[in-house]
């Protein structure tokens, strides 16, 4: 009898051991799931740092890109037939051809124009006040403008031009503007 309570506590401690090694071995795969979890965790982590950093730059670029767009519309904008006053000069407006835009003109072009607004201002001979075209001694033409309200403008400096004839003679005479393009700001 002394034997068979042997056999069975050693069996009985068998068993135990095995429990205790099943038990480890259910730890351990806890570990290694509860590790493969935190590991996914921290590259999904490093991967929405990464997104946020590209699409901070894409932002950044989209800005640029616009702003580069709007430079470059200026010249293609002064040297449009509807505007210039000779093919052969450059960035060069006939004076009677921006009466007649900003007369009401310029917005019967709306899906034409690739900005927000576009005016043009006389700066020579310099005048006290704004007088908005059409009108007697006016130096502002406000050629079109879609009414958007966060805009940005770029400009460049253009001559306004017209013939006339004086004394007999007729000639051109041209004075100093400003021509100013508006653009839907990137940024806000």
């Amino acid at each position: 009898m002394v034997r068979k309570n042997f056999v069975f506590s050693g069996w009985e401690f068998g068993v135990r051991s095995l429990e205790l090694k099943q038990r480890r071995g259910q730890m351990k795969i806890m570990q290694m799931a509860f590790m493969i979890v935190a590991v996914f965790f921290f590259f999904v982590l490093v991967g929405l740092f990464f997104l946020s950093i590209q699409f901070k730059d894409i932002k950044g670029g989209a800005a640029q890109l616009q702003k580069e767009q709007a430079i470059s519309s200026l010249k293609v904008i002064a040297d449009m037939p509807e505007l210039s006053y000779d093919s052969s000069e450059a960035i060069t407006l006939d004076e009677d051809k921006l009466k007649v835009m900003a007369g009401g003109f310029g917005n019967l072009y709306e899906e034409f124009w690739p900005v927000a607004s576009v005016a043009v201002y006389k700066l020579w001979p310099v005048a006290d006040e704004l007088k908005q075209c059409p009108g007697v001694g006016c130096n502002y033409y406000e050629l079109y403008d879609n009414g958007q309200s966060n805009v940005k403008t770029y400009s460049t400096y253009v001559s306004i031009c017209k013939k006339v004839k004086e004394s007999g003679f007729v000639y051109d005479r041209c004075e100093v503007g400003k021509l100013v393009v508006g653009v839907k700001n990137a940024g806000g």
